[in-house]
Order: C-alpha cells, then structure tokens, then sequence
C-alpha cells in the first residue's frame, strides 16, 4: 500500500504541468459548470480529479463538476438522461457509441474540429476515430488501449529461458508459446504438463494466462468477426475456429492457463506475477498502472504470440459530449483537454492511458515525454507496445460493427462453453450461427475497413 501511495503521489506531483491547447482560446463568459461522469479504479479517479483541477486553473469561469461512477455505468447515466440531468461531456461504452450518435444523443465532434483552429482530424490516429456514417463522430477513444505480454522476469531466468521478444517481427509462433507456458508451468508435484503423472486438478504455477480479447487471436489468425460484406458473423470460418480452439485448448488440453473456476483462485495481474502463480500474461497496457506501483515485481514486457501474422487489438471507452449539454464551447475545451497527452500527462506518464494523437508515436520530443525513462515504461515499452501499435493496431469490432453488443453477449455465452471444456469452438459456434446471424446488421460506416 506504501509504495502504490508513495507512486500515485509521483504521478500526481506531474498533473498540473502544462497548459497547451485547451485552455486559452475562448474564454467563456461568467461562471460555467461542466458535468463530467468517468469509470475507473481509485487512482484513476485521483488522477482524473487532479487533472481537473488543473483545467480549472487554466479556464477561469468553468468548473468542473467530476462524478465517479465506478460500476453499473451505463445504466446509471441513461438514468441521468432519463432525470433530465445528463452530463455535458462523459466516458461513453465502446458498444453504445455509435448508436447513441444516430440516435442524435451526441454532438458531431468532425463540426467542433472543422470550426477549430487548433486541431485537425488527422491530428489522430485513425484507429481512435468512432464514426456512427461517413464524417459523423462522437469522438475518439482518448486513450489506445492495446495488448502485450507482462511476465515475471525472474520465472524465466530461474527456468533457464530466454526472455520474451520485444519486436512483433520476432514474435513467438503459437506453438512456441505453448511450449514456453510448458516449461513454466508446474504441479503441486514439481511437474510439468508433459511429464509423465502430471496432476493437471492440482497446478500451483501457470506458464501463462491469456487475457487478451479472443479477437487479437482471431484476427492474428486472419480472421474476422463478420464477413465483409457485414451480413454473417465470420468467426465459424476455419480461421477463427482454429484461433479460437487454441485458446481453449490453453486451459483444457495444455493445463498451461488457468480455467475460468481455476481463474477465481489467481489474484490480480501484479500480485498474481509477484507470487508467481502465473509466469505472464496477455492482457491489456493498462496493466502498467498496477505494476509500475509494486517494488517487488521484477517484470518486463515482450510482444503477443502470433498465429498467421502480428496483430494487437485496440480497445477502450470514448469521451463524447452530449447534445443536450447547454454549455458546450465550455465542453469542447475539456474534450480537448483530455485529448492531449499534455495536459493529462499522469494518465499517460503513469502507464494507463496511451495517447491518442499520432505526434506522441512518431515525434521524439512528445514521446520521451511520456514513455521513456519512468517506473511504467521499461525499454521494452517501446517497441513491444508503442512500435507495435502504430504497426500493427487494429480496432476492436466495437468501433464499427452495429449490433456488437447483442452479438457479443451471445459468442461470450457459447464461447463459456469452450473455456470451460464442455464443447470444441466449432460446436459452439455453429449452434448459435443461425440466432447470431439474425443480429447481424453490418457496418456503421461501410466506407472504412474494419
């Protein structure tokens, strides 16, 4: 608890720093106050709350009312909006986006950005961009959110291993991989997988644990999640069968990850590596936050397995401002705000966020500001993580698939199955194909790729 306090009071001591563009232009006039509703843990919320402050101080006359809601978000903002007391601007769920932008909820932020000397849209990394139909946008995902490998550092070299690759263009095939998770994995007995009376009912060490989307997988894989021309879901061809079958096969052929019961017995990601219950893990960047704050981990990053090609999803929520908001010249400020890495540097600096804007990947100067030479970002940050996303990001279907969510809730319940080892993905998946494909609805924008 010392070191995560004595961290957070580090990222907090950078909160105020810089006033860029988001402060200054229009000043408004009289006394303004914004309502802001945001998710996230405990220190996300210190943090946000103290890059509010700092917005304040540099737009006198608006005040930021920031509310913190932590679970049961979207249910509880459509209560707002249902009340009358919406927020102005707010985090706004991936699946929801773009229907609540047809539905007319939120302002076209392509009309704020075309009136707006400071900003363009290609200012932004494409990949960030929701748009519910051509030049119509709720806004970007403030923060890229990809996916890695976090592991123990010391697991390896106790095993005797090398570490894994930090470039994409080396990374580990499938089967390296598993065979890697082999190695680290281990029973109650000192065993591993392949040694003769291994007791998989009794592991006390993953080799590894995937927690990355199963879409990374399926589009690693050359997969997709529906069909190109948006009229059947895709992930029952061979493609995503395979990608989705080897996930599985991780739990309950291999016993080199946790299932989702044993999975409720691991603790959380740093802890889970620090008492090496488990040797790494795929799972998002926003990890960093957790391991930059635990002293005792030795731990590196390395890039993804890959099956037919790199690939790291990108996902996250997005900030919108919302039509009905009376204030919104004062809300596009504290959207822009929140889209420059400047002014919310400990967001970034302290391993949560990855900006949005593409001059923090490609230029120098911006990005020794945030990824280099801190607790959260090792040397291999760099090109594991940011090289890797600027190659090689691809979106989530969120981003522009309609109906994602209905579709989602039914591939999660049949893909329960395969985790659990009760039906192969195949079996799985075909059973729901004719009900899936009935929510099929295709594309928000057909103009963009994914």
């Amino acid at each position: 608890m010392k070191n995560r306090f004595v961290f957070l009071m580090f990222v907090l001591a950078i909160a105020g720093a810089s006033v860029a563009w988001g402060g200054g232009a229009k000043q408004a006039s009289g006394d303004v106050t914004l309502k802001f509703t945001f998710w996230g843990s405990p220190i996300e919320r210190q943090i946000v709350e103290q890059c509010m402050a700092s917005f304040e101080k540099a737009n006198p006359g608006i005040k930021v009312d920031a509310q913190h809601i932590p679970d049961e978000y979207t249910t509880k903002i459509l209560t707002m909006i249902a009340g009358n007391v919406a927020p102005d601007i707010l985090y706004v769920e991936g699946f929801i986006e773009n229907d609540w932008g047809l539905e007319g909820r939120l302002v076209n932020i392509f009309d704020l950005i075309r009136e707006d000397p400071e900003l363009n849209e290609d200012d932004f990394m494409d990949l960030s961009w929701f748009r519910w139909a051509p030049g119509k946008s709720g806004g970007t995902l403030p923060a890229i959110e990809p996916y890695a490998l976090f592991y123990n550092k010391d697991m390896f070299l106790k095993a005797g291993l090398q570490l894994p690759p930090t470039r994409p263009e080396n990374a580990w095939t499938w089967d390296q991989y598993v065979d890697i998770a082999k190695k680290l994995t281990l029973d109650a007995n000192g065993r591993h997988p392949d040694d003769p009376g291994f007791d998989p009912n009794n592991i006390v060490q993953y080799g590894t644990q995937y927690s990355a989307n199963y879409i990374n997988a399926v589009y690693s894989n050359n997969g997709r999640f529906i069909t190109a021309d948006g009229k059947r879901i895709a992930l029952t061809s061979p493609e995503a069968i395979d990608a989705i079958q080897k996930l599985g096969d991780l739990m309950n052929v291999h016993h080199v990850a946790p299932t989702p019961v044993a999975a409720r017995n691991i603790p959380e990601i740093s802890t889970a590596l620090m008492t090496e219950r488990v040797a790494m893990v795929a799972t998002g960047q926003w990890v960093l936050l957790d391991l930059a704050a635990n002293d005792e981990l030795n731990w590196d990053i390395g890039v993804l397995p890959k099956l037919q090609k790199y690939v790291t999803v990108i996902q996250g929520g997005v900030i919108s401002i919302m039509e009905s908001s009376k204030n919104k010249a004062e809300a596009w400020k504290l959207y822009k705000w929140f889209n420059n890495a400047e002014t919310i540097m400990p967001l970034h600096a302290g391993g949560l966020w990855m900006p949005s804007m593409k001059k923090w990947y490609t230029e120098e100067p911006y990005i020794i500001q945030w990824a280099q030479d801190n607790k959260a970002h090792p040397p291999s940050f760099r090109p594991a993580v940011l090289e890797a996303t600027l190659k090689y990001g691809m979106p989530m279907p969120t981003i522009n698939v309609r109906n994602f969510s209905k579709i989602e809730n039914l591939v999660n319940a049949a893909l329960d199955q395969v985790w659990l080892g009760e039906k192969s993905a195949a079996q799985a998946l075909r059973e729901v194909e004719p009900q899936i494909n009935s929510l099929v609805e295709g594309f928000y924008d057909t103009t963009r790729e994914y």
